[in-house]
């Protein structure tokens, strides 16, 4: 996988130098947070993203929310929260 994205990099280092050097830093775990943030930015649903990447806690794979998302997130948590009085 280093190889693959090593060689990608050489392939657009003179047009694109910045994106180069994130490919030659890319890991597994990189493409672990790339899709997780990918696919709720397109609308997957936390829990499905969370099941997929096998995390124990929600709040783990809430890191991978932008500040709207993340916002809506513990608002609908708050709202459906057992044994919790909201507004």
């Amino acid at each position: 996988m280093k190889r693959f994205f090593g060689q990608a990099a050489d392939v657009i280092e003179v047009d694109h130098p910045v994106l180069a050097e994130k490919l030659r830093r890319a890991s597994p775990h990189w493409m672990r947070h790339t899709h997780a943030t990918h696919a709720l930015a397109h609308g997957a649903e936390l829990t499905t993203v969370r099941d997929n990447l096998r995390h124990a806690s929600i709040s783990t794979t809430s890191i991978y929310l932008h500040s709207d998302d993340v916002t809506r997130a513990q608002q609908m948590a708050a709202a459906f929260a057992t044994g919790k009085q909201t507004k």
